[in-house]
């Protein structure tokens, strides 16, 4: 991966935790059950702290990197929360995979003044995985520890 891939890597990585961010904040405001609103606003949190950690990573990117962030939005957040709670977190699971290995890449090709920022963008895909497989193992009491650890971090 040249210089060039690794910075656009980095842009889609940022449009990507401003869509997590408005995806998660969506799916709070939309269900009525208080414990999966809260865990949500949690899950939105981190996104915001890892957006805000990769953040300088972009300051000399051409073009706003908020062209077309919200894209299929909506339909996102309707199908999520027409799921059941376990099955919104088995898709979850689903998902994480490839942007992990994405963010590893990335991790790879960081010069070495921006590894710790990009080391958050992994681990908050890793600490994703994590309070998902818990929630399905049904520690939802210990669910959101991986994810505050990386707020903690990022912040």
């Amino acid at each position: 991966m040249g210089t060039d891939a690794y910075r656009e890597g980095i842009v889609q990585a940022y449009q990507g935790e401003l869509w997590g961010k408005a995806f998660f904040e969506r799916l709070a405001a939309a269900t009525d059950d208080a414990e999966q609103r809260g865990k949500w606003e949690v899950l939105a949190a981190l996104e915001e702290a890892t957006r805000n950690r990769i953040e300088p990573l972009i300051a000399d990117a051409p073009d706003p990197p908020v062209a077309n962030v919200y894209r299929s939005l909506e339909s996102a957040v309707e199908f999520y929360e027409a799921l059941p709670w376990h099955v919104a977190m088995e898709r979850m699971m689903d998902i994480l995979d490839p942007a992990i290995e994405r963010f590893r890449e990335l991790l790879g090709q960081a010069p070495a003044e921006e590894r710790d920022a990009v080391q958050i963008l992994v681990d908050h895909e890793v600490a994703l995985k994590q309070f998902a497989a818990r929630e399905l193992a049904g520690d939802g009491n210990t669910s959101l520890e991986p994810v505050r650890a990386v707020i903690k971090r990022a912040q």
